[in-house]
């Protein structure tokens, strides 16, 4: 019976790799969110310029009377807006560079996971090699035994 005496050390890199996988994907959810959230962000930006633009220059169909307090306002929300934007950018190139990292990793643990398992196949093959021969030793042995038997036992 084949026993693979590095198969507990194998076990335990296929454990490390499903549990990186979990992580990576649990990074990815994450990655996702910050980036919906910026783009979230980069939308209401972009509609309030052009609703700002459409105010400025009267092609909102309607002649609007603002008070340029209320212009200021808008553009101070802009800049506060244009803030959190940064922010979230920075957030969701940090949680891009953790799945950058988180890959990495990934990738190291199926490299030693494999070398483990092509050991594994060598010393299976091995050990089919060594069984095939002590196989055909044996018939050998059973076939010289029945010849001796058949030719000088009778």
């Amino acid at each position: 019976m084949f026993r693979f005496r590095l198969e507990s050390i194998l076990n335990y890199r296929k454990t490390i790799e499903e549990n990186l996988l979990k992580e990576l994907s649990e990074l990815k959810k994450q990655l996702a969110i910050e980036e919906n959230r910026l783009g979230a962000y980069e939308g209401t930006r972009d509609i309030h310029i052009k609703e700002l633009g459409g105010i400025q220059d009267g092609s909102g169909g309607k002649i609007l009377f603002i008070h340029i307090g209320e212009i200021k306002l808008y553009f101070d929300y802009l800049d506060a807006l244009e803030e959190k934007i940064k922010v979230q950018r920075r957030i969701s190139q940090e949680c891009q560079d953790k799945v950058d990292k988180k890959i990495i990793e990934l990738i190291d643990a199926v490299k030693k996971r494999k070398i483990l398992e092509v050991v594994k196949e060598r010393r299976y093959t091995e050990y089919k090699r060594d069984m095939n021969s002590k196989e055909q030793r044996l018939m050998d042995e059973i076939g010289v035994n029945r010849f001796i038997r058949d030719r000088y036992v009778q």
